[in-house]
């Protein structure tokens, strides 16, 4: 008799409901904080655009303007339909982002573990995508500018979503009788959106599609590949297209100038190594990424996947292995446009582009680890004791959710001065007033993100948008 017949199911989906609880409650957390969003920085300078030129001018300053940052063209169109709804628009982008990006995340969890003959359970997938979404978010190094400013949003975290649901999409076709057609349009298109975002989402998605294709190429007796093989393709096609768009648009060509000669090709592949190093190294020397390897092995150490032929021991260690190759070539291609440009690591708030990947990869390998121990460790005390530990381990992500309610106050402090200035502005515009004293709100409590300046200061560009935004003269004071 299997050890695992010795605990109460019961007990062992009530210990998984308490996980899968913390990590929604730390999602809730993220989502509260969007209540505070408002617009800063690069947000003016859309919004007087859309509210001066209109969304189609607006977008074809994909040729023209360099002002802020029109090449990277699908932040330009969904900072135009959020810009319909104004300040509840950018409110909600991040609670849509959350909870579709861990939907979605559940979904091709789902997908995968059918195609691979597995039968998984629905409160396991989604304490993986929880545990992944909600660790990606808080490991964040700039956590205001990845998740709650409206640009970096767009740019950097919209992405990772996009790239979620076009998988979703190729994986849920190896289940059907028939692909469908329509799916495999909307997940071309996907494809392009997720692809315009930035230079880094754009690099992961080839890269990731790439590697997709390939794998089909070398399976392609099975029916799972030859139903995702085509979907793929279509992808592969659109996010190469999305690429190529970025680096030759007009903008993109004037703005080369501002950052010098890029790396040397030559070069290119040691800086990649040597960086790509430097963070790996680092996550494995943060406790963070230990403790949520060490959480997923104990789910899959304690909870068996019902299979529909044997997947024994040396398989997983395959497995863990392609796990961590494809981790590692999939951050690798997320830092090389910085490295290739700035010959250095991007910005703070893109690194929730490997900060993902890399939960990803631990979560995932973690479990695999886990799994693959059960198959030469079925001790009725070992699986017993395993349990208990998993419950002690919940405290870590409860530890994490308590640090993270300081945002909080720092948040709404912030919203309340910028509800101050905004009601200050309207009642100058309704005075008729041609001009209006604001007071420039302090970023160092978030990280340092700009907002208005006065003349000569860096940045007064975005107090120029605002002012044209508003349609009255910004005389700016500092705090």
């Amino acid at each position: 008799m299997r050890s695992e017949n010795l605990i109460s199911p019961t007990s062992k989906r009530a210990v998984l409901c308490i996980g899968l609880a913390v990590l929604m409650g730390g999602l809730l957390l993220f989502t509260y904080l969007s209540y505070f969003n408002r617009h800063w920085a690069d947000d003016w300078c859309y919004n007087a655009d859309f509210r001066n030129k209109g969304f189609i001018e607006t977008v074809r300053g994909y040729a023209y303007d360099t002002t802020y940052t029109p090449s990277r063209y699908s932040v330009t169109i969904f900072a135009g339909l959020l810009q319909a709804f104004d300040v509840v628009g950018t409110q909600w982008m991040t609670p849509v982002t959350i909870w579709f990006w861990t939907v979605g995340l559940l979904w091709l969890f789902w997908n995968i573990a059918r195609l691979a003959g597995f039968q998984p359970a629905t409160p396991l997938v989604a304490f993986f995508s929880a545990l992944i979404v909600y660790f990606s978010i808080y490991l964040t190094p700039h956590l205001y500018q990845s998740l709650y400013w409206r640009t970096g949003h767009l740019t950097y975290t919209t992405p990772l979503v996009l790239m979620t649901w076009v998988f979703v999409l190729i994986t849920r076709q190896g289940l059907l009788g028939n692909p469908s057609n329509w799916e495999t349009a909307l997940a071309g298109m996907l494809a392009l959106l997720a692809g315009g975002c930035s230079e880094a989402a754009a690099t992961v998605l080839v890269s990731s599609l790439a590697l997709y294709v390939g794998v089909t190429m070398i399976y392609r007796q099975q029916a799972w590949a030859q139903k995702t093989f085509w979907i793929a393709v279509v992808s592969l096609f659109f996010g190469v297209v999305a690429m190529c768009l970025l680096v030759f648009s007009p903008t993109t060509q004037i703005r080369k100038g501002r950052y010098g000669d890029p790396a040397p090709l030559s070069e290119l592949p040691r800086l990649i190594f040597n960086y790509t190093y430097a963070f790996f190294v680092l996550s494995v020397k943060d406790y963070h990424h230990f403790l949520i390897a060490l959480i997923s092995a104990l789910v899959g150490f304690v909870y068996p996947v019902t299979a529909e032929r044997s997947f024994k021991f040396d398989r997983y260690v395959l497995l863990g292995v392609i796990v961590v190759m494809i981790t590692i070539l999939l951050v690798a291609a997320s830092l090389t446009p910085s490295i290739y440009v700035e010959k250095g690591l991007p910005a703070t708030r893109t690194m929730i582009i490997p900060r993902f990947i890399a939960a990803f990869g631990f979560a995932l390998g973690g479990g695999i680890v886990g799994a693959a121990l059960r198959e030469v460790a079925t001790s009725a005390t070992l699986q017993m004791g395993a349990l208990a530990l998993l419950l002690i381990s919940f405290t870590f992500p409860i530890y994490t959710i308590i640090n993270a309610t300081k945002w909080v106050g720092i948040y709404a402090q912030r919203t309340q001065v910028w509800d101050i200035r905004e009601a200050a502005i309207h009642d100058a515009l309704f005075a008729g007033s041609p001009r209006v004293t604001v007071e420039a709100i302090d970023g160092l409590p978030v990280g340092g993100i700009r907002d208005f300046d006065p003349p000569g200061k860096t940045g007064y560009w975005i107090t120029r948008c605002a002012g044209d935004y508003y349609g009255i003269k910004l005389d700016v004071v500092l705090p």
